[in-house]
């Protein structure tokens, strides 16, 4: 009996809110996740996120812009 193998991946998000002092907003840039998340998933690998304060890691806002998404065919 052959034993199956599953891959581990641990996908580590950003905890920054804020652009130093300036009152602008941060965080991680939806494509540059979604992109590999997705593909990964799709491959059958476990994924795990985390974020280095824990809670659920802040969205750029800009990254949800329609001028900030990639065209697709």
């Amino acid at each position: 009996m052959e034993a199956h193998i599953v891959m581990k991946v641990l996908m580590v998000l950003t905890s920054h809110s804020e652009l130093g002092d300036t009152g602008m907003r941060t965080g991680f840039w939806v494509e540059e996740f979604a992109a590999p998340y997705y593909e990964l998933a799709d491959a059958g690998v476990e994924i795990t996120l985390a974020s280095p304060n824990g809670g659920l890691p802040p969205i750029d806002p800009k990254s949800q812009e329609a001028e900030s998404q990639t065209k697709t065919n």
